[in-house]
Order: C-alpha cells, then structure tokens, then sequence
C-alpha cells in the first residue's frame, strides 16, 4: 500500500473519529491522535515503518505552521497585562517539576533499587536529566482546545505565555543539567562552560532567525498593493517553513524561531489580523489534523510496559509540579485567583522538543547506560500527556469561564 493511500486513509477515518468524539464531548484531537497510535506501525501491522519517515517533513510543517500560532497569541497589548504573572508562573513551574522529579525518583530508586539498577552516580545522572526533560510544554494541544471552544480570557493569556516561554527556560535548564551531569560521568567542567555556551547560542539564533523572517514577510508584502487570500497563504507557507528549515540548518531551536516570528508579526506587522484570521479560518483545522494524528503515528505504546515505575512517576510528579508551580508562581505576584487555579492545566501536553532533546542525549556515546530507558520513560509519558493534556486544558478553561461547553442536541 503506497504512503498517499494510507494518508488518505487515516485523514478520512481520523476526522470521522474526531467529529464523533466532539459531538459526545471529547476534544476533537484526542479523536486524531487516537487514530494515529491505532494505525501506527508500533501498535498494527498496517503500514511499513518507513512511512514514519516519509511523513516528518510533513509533520515538521505542521509544527512550524502552529508555533507560529502560538506566537501569535502573544500580542504585547495583551501579555503586558498578565507580565509579572507570566514570568513568576514559567519559572515556577519550569523548577517545581525537575525539583519533584529529581528528587522523588531517586528516592524510589534508592528504596526499590532493583527496578532502577544504576549505580548512585548513574542514578543521579538518570534523574537529573529526567527532571530537566519535564519542563518544556507542547502549547500545540492547547492551542487546538482553544480554537476549537473559542476559549478567550486572562487564564488563556496567560497558559499561552508561559507555554511560549517555558521553551525558553526548558531549553536552559536542560543544557545547564547536562553541563552537570558530564561532570558527574568525569567530561570535565570544559563541559559544562560549553554547555551554557551552546544554549545561549541556540536561543539567540533562534530568535535572530524568527525576527529576520517576520522582516522578511513584512518586506515581500510591499511588492504586492492588495495581495489575495491566496497569495498570503502561499507567503506565509513559504516563510515559516523557510524559517523552520533554517533553524534546523543551523541545529537551533526550531519552535523557538517559529514562535518569534509570530511573536514579531503580531505585535510589527499592520496586517497581522488578517494573517492569523486568515491561518485560523482556512488552514487551522487541516493543519491540526495532519499534526496529531501523525503525533499518534509516531507514538510508541508499547514502551509504557518497558518502564512502567519510571513513567508513572515522571507523569504524576510532573502534574503536581506544573500545578503547584502555576499556583505558587500566580500567588506570589498576587495574581487573580482564576489565574492562580486553573493555569497549571493548560501546560500538561508534551511532544515535539522534549523528544528533540532525549534524542541529542540518546547519540551520544558517553550516555549510553541510561539512553535507553531515558528515551523510553519520555516517550512513554509523551504517550499519556499527550492525551490527559487536551482534558486537563479543556477542564481548566471551562472552569475559569473562559469557554463554555454545550451539550450536543439529540
């Protein structure tokens, strides 16, 4: 069966699924994803895994095209509002998930030291680069659930900021903790001087690259007076995913370039309504379904048996550091109540660079004792936060008032 059948295929079932779940009050994109890890070549033998490959450009598109999105979100007018809650709940709830996490699966390791058989030094290693893979977010899940109940407010403001910067802090924190965890293993601190080195120079040039292709957009738009809905989406297809591609180039962080971008246009460029007006109504739910649904094709199940104890820890612990962290950043900089409750169930979701990152480490040589079960935990609790997200974000918004779920009519 050739690659563009079985796409079809999955497109048209995955929809399907999607329509029924919204109409009994599922999110719509538990339905894609669930079709996705169904069809996978991890879960039936319906497809050849090489399809798994012909499929990332595809999938690495989608991605660009929503944390563009994402950057949209953060209009400056908007975010000025919630700024000091912003920034006191990314870093709260960036820290309280690797200091949970750190803390309580070396506990469970040294108690039950036949489930985690590592030597301390090697355990240590293991939970310090764990703790560090908790902090970034996927805002992809949150922003569908978003789009699709309308959802608009402070609380909303405010996940989209922290879920945008918490990329940021994520990317710092692990370098940082690699840095570290090389000295424990005996790189040296040459490493750990280049690792703080590496992330500022990942950060930075991701973000040169998301300002240069906003310009970019900006300065192609003036050759045309009054260019069609058509033309746009052809432009901002074009230069997003030029974007992307840059970064990856030049191994930078490719959301964080993407994020920019938007971040630029929403907040420099005069047509910036008609640009994300025109994404959401022509091309969102497309791009949505393509996403999740090859995020399902790519998610492995069978890995949630391999390191059941360490996957179970990874996603309660993460859940109660992202909330509590939400709760006590919110709070210390007197934020609403609504705000201080419900923000830690928007940033649940995981995927695209957490994955990133547990690869880099999977490559390399000096990791190999803990690689394996490293990639396995994340990917495992990928699988399941990647699920329980869409509900999390969904529960959190209802609760805040900020959409309101109607009952489908019999």
């Amino acid at each position: 069966m050739n690659s563009l059948l079985i796409l079809g295929l999955l497109l048209i079932t995955g929809y399907t699924i999607g329509i029924f779940f919204d109409k009994i009050g599922i999110p719509k994109i538990i339905g894609y994803i669930a079709t996705g890890i169904i069809f996978s070549p991890n879960t039936l033998d319906f497809m050849d895994a090489d399809v798994l490959d012909s499929t990332q450009p595809l999938m690495d598109a989608c991605l660009a095209i929503i944390t563009f999105e994402v950057g949209g979100a953060l209009k400056w007018s908007k975010i000025k509002k919630h700024e000091k809650e912003i920034i006191s709940i990314t870093l709260l709830a960036s820290l309280f998930p690797f200091l949970l996490i750190s803390i309580g699966i070396i506990s469970f390791g040294l108690i039950f030291p036949a489930l985690m058989p590592f030597d301390f030094t090697t355990l240590m290693a293991f939970v310090l680069l764990l703790g560090a893979l908790a902090s970034p977010t996927e805002p992809a899940a949150t922003l569908a659930i978003m789009h699709q109940y309308k959802a608009k407010g402070k609380v909303s403001d405010t996940i989209m900021g922290v879920a945008a910067l918490d990329d940021v802090v994520g990317i710092l924190l692990f370098s940082l903790t690699l840095g570290v965890v090389s000295i424990l293993i005996g790189d040296g601190a040459v490493v750990f001087e280049n690792a703080i080195f590496n992330s500022l120079y990942e950060i930075i040039i991701a973000v040169l690259i998301g300002v240069c292709s906003a310009i970019l957009l900006n300065t192609i738009v003036k050759f045309f007076l009054k260019p069609s809905e058509g033309q746009w989406i052809v432009m901002l297809f074009a230069i997003i995913i030029l974007c992307m591609g840059i970064s990856k180039y030049l191994k930078v962080d490719q959301l964080l370039s993407c994020m920019t971008m938007g971040v630029v246009v929403v907040n420099k460029s005069p047509y910036q309504k008609f640009i994300f007006r025109i994404l959401e109504r022509y091309t969102e739910e497309l791009i949505f379904l393509f996403f999740f649904l090859l995020s399902g094709l790519h998610l492995d199940i069978s890995t949630l048996s391999q390191a059941a104890f360490s996957i179970a820890l990874f996603v309660l612990l993460r859940i109660i550091g992202k909330y509590s962290g939400s709760n006590i950043g919110a709070r210390i900089v007197g934020a609403d109540p609504m705000i201080q409750k419900h923000t830690g169930g928007g940033l649940l979701p995981q995927g695209g660079i957490v994955i990133g990152l547990v690869l880099s480490i999977h490559q390399k040589e000096e990791f190999k004792e803990i690689a394996e079960i490293l990639l396995t935990t994340i990917m495992g609790a990928t699988v399941i936060n990647e699920l329980i997200g869409p509900f999390s974000a969904r529960h959190s918004l209802k609760k805040s008032g900020e959409i309101i779920i109607q009952k489908t009519k019999e």
